[in-house]
């Protein structure tokens, strides 16, 4: 297979994920092997590499001088962690999936799940993302399971989706301050974890790079930074 260009990688990056300038530094024209990581703390010091993805670029620096570096910040948070992640709803088989907007911005989705259980919700979310960091159920363990996964979470937010029928509320870190209003409207809560789901997301997009460019290899780092 013939491997992608620097320019295709951040062409195809710029159309997934609305990024106006996601080539931050220039490389090798041919790119046969890609690093990627969140933070440039995950790499090593030297790479066998010809372009490195870096969630957060800014912080590249001088380092790994010679390899390209191509960087997605807001919209890899906003299509590959918590909020508005139709590719997590799809790879969980959720069903009726929707917007939220609230206040002009898309804040994430609801959705419903396979399982009927919180426990069964739960179960399938560990072996998605691999645990989470906190959770509480809802009030009512009968009731049908409808969830939002939402990228942020405040007592506003609660209330709105809680009147769409939501029943679990599913983001990256719990806030404590919303908390009382989620327990109010007997919400049950899962907090995934920030890094958890950054990492879910890295992986996701090695693996839709490698299918949309079968000739590029890729390489995740993924250490703590």
């Amino acid at each position: 297979m013939t491997p992608p260009t620097l320019q295709d990688l951040a062409d195809w990056l710029r159309a997934e994920f609305g990024e106006q300038q996601p080539l931050k530094r220039a490389g090798p024209s041919v790119v046969r092997r890609l690093a990627l990581a969140l933070e440039p703390a995950n790499l090593p010091p030297t790479l066998d590499a010809d372009a490195l993805f870096i969630h957060r670029s800014l912080r590249v620096g001088e380092r790994w001088p010679g390899l390209g570096v191509l960087g997605v910040h807001d919209g890899f948070d906003l299509a590959l962690t918590t909020g508005p992640n139709v590719r997590l709803a799809r790879t969980l088989g959720w069903r009726d999936v929707r917007e939220v907007v609230w206040k002009g911005e898309l804040k994430g989705i609801t959705a419903t799940p396979p399982q009927d259980g919180w426990a069964e919700l739960q179960a399938a979310l560990h072996a998605e993302l691999g645990g989470e960091d906190s959770s509480w159920p809802p009030a009512e363990a009968a009731a049908p399971l409808r969830l939002a996964l939402m990228n942020a979470m405040n007592p506003g937010l609660i209330e709105h989706v809680a009147a769409g029928g939501v029943r679990v509320y599913l983001t990256g870190q719990l806030r404590l301050s919303a908390s009382a209003a989620a327990h109010a409207h007997g919400l049950g809560v899962i907090a995934l974890g920030h890094r958890r789901t950054e990492e879910w997301g890295l992986r996701r997009l090695a693996q839709e790079l490698w299918a949309a460019f079968p000739g590029l290899e890729t390489e995740i780092h993924a250490g703590s930074s």
